[in-house]
């Protein structure tokens, strides 16, 4: 996207009368990560959206780092565990939207990896999220309380090939939609829903979804914008191919029809993780170190906190690596069992125990 605004000058032609043009899309926030140094991504639309760098004011292991943009300017990086948070407002909640960024990275980060996401519900979904897929390469969602609707994915090779890529994800109320460098990735998928702004948590983040488990992006981004419909640069064409095969509307879970999420894998019953656990006894008074895995529908999820908790002990390990692994070291003061949940998971879910003795 241009840095400056552009100027658009209607002429009025003596003896003709022109039709109402509808009206342009206005810029609800825009952090063009020009500042290359410091702890605030500012959001210079004059709507006060200032994000911050990391988990805090002071320099924190979550920082991005900055580095070069694709206009001359600054960027910031992201390893996977870095991001800018930015607070929740209403400003950023409109009927309509769209997504606007510059990416760049060499090889797809995997699936699901955010560049943006809008709020959070456990590890299912943000009300909006342009992230990477089902494929790996690059879509754009929006949610209702009964499901979301995605957008046609463009392929990996065509969006991780080491370049700077213009990307947008929209929904004009009708479909959604996605576009790179100006091309449109297929026809948009139809939708026609109110997006549910209030389930979950309603911060945005660029670079990562935070849930129940953490879905980080590992790449450049730069220029990132929030409208409140398409902006000009989303055209109607040429148009590239999308993926074949990827999923385009998906049930919530709890909804009528089950679920599977856009931020992890298909969704078990009720949306829940499985925890899976090297070791179901462990001996009192010692420590004991246990390997504890996450998985939906038998794929690992990362970024995921186990708590071991019972009567005399409470334990968390770290999230959970790429394959959803954690090792977790535990030592009981007193016989008994253990329950071993997922931070942020809902109590109705199964959860393994361990018995100390």
């Amino acid at each position: 996207m241009r840095k400056e605004a552009a100027l658009v000058v209607v002429l009025g032609v003596l003896g003709w009368c022109a039709a109402p043009a509808s009206a342009a899309p206005n810029v609800l926030a825009q952090w063009t990560l020009d500042e290359g140094a410091g702890q605030v991504a500012a959001d210079t639309s004059g709507q006060g959206n200032n994000g911050e760098l990391g988990g805090s004011a002071a320099p924190d292991a979550a920082d991005p780092a900055w580095v070069p943009g694709h206009d001359g300017t600054t960027a910031l990086g992201f390893d996977g565990s870095s991001y800018v948070t930015v607070p929740d407002t209403g400003v950023l909640e409109p009927a309509t939207l769209a997504v606007d960024a510059w990416v760049r990275r060499s090889g797809s980060p995997g699936r699901w990896r955010y560049v943006l996401s809008k709020g959070s519900l456990g590890c299912d979904r943000s009300a909006y999220g342009l992230y990477s897929g089902w494929s790996g390469g690059m879509a754009f969602y929006v949610s209702s309380a009964s499901e979301y609707t995605i957008s046609p994915e463009v392929s990996s090779a065509t969006v991780w090939d080491g370049a700077w890529h213009h990307v947008i994800g929209s929904y004009d109320g009708d479909r959604v939609r996605l576009w790179i460098d100006g091309s449109q990735v297929g026809a948009g998928t139809a939708a026609g829903m109110a997006i549910a702004y209030t389930s979950g948590s309603r911060g945005i983040y660029i670079g990562t979804y935070r849930g129940s488990c953490d879905l980080g992006f590992h790449g450049a981004i730069d220029d990132v914008t929030v409208w409140d419909d398409s902006p000009p640069e989303a055209t109607t064409g040429p148009v590239i191919a999308p993926v074949a095969d990827t999923p385009t509307h998906i049930a919530i879970a709890g909804a009528a029809g089950g679920g599977a999420a856009p931020g992890g894998t298909k969704s078990s019953p009720q949306g829940c993780l499985r925890v899976t656990l090297s070791r179901r006894t462990i001996p009192v008074h010692r420590k004991t170190r246990l390997k504890a895995t996450v998985r939906r529908n038998g794929r690992g999820v990362a970024g995921v906190r186990v708590l071991v908790s019972g009567k005399g002990v409470t334990t968390t390990g770290p999230r959970t690596n790429r394959k959803g692994t954690t090792k977790i070291a535990v030592r009981a003061t007193r016989a008994g069992r253990l329950k071993v949940k997922i931070r942020g998971q809902k109590t109705s879910c199964t959860a393994p125990t361990v018995r100390a003795r």
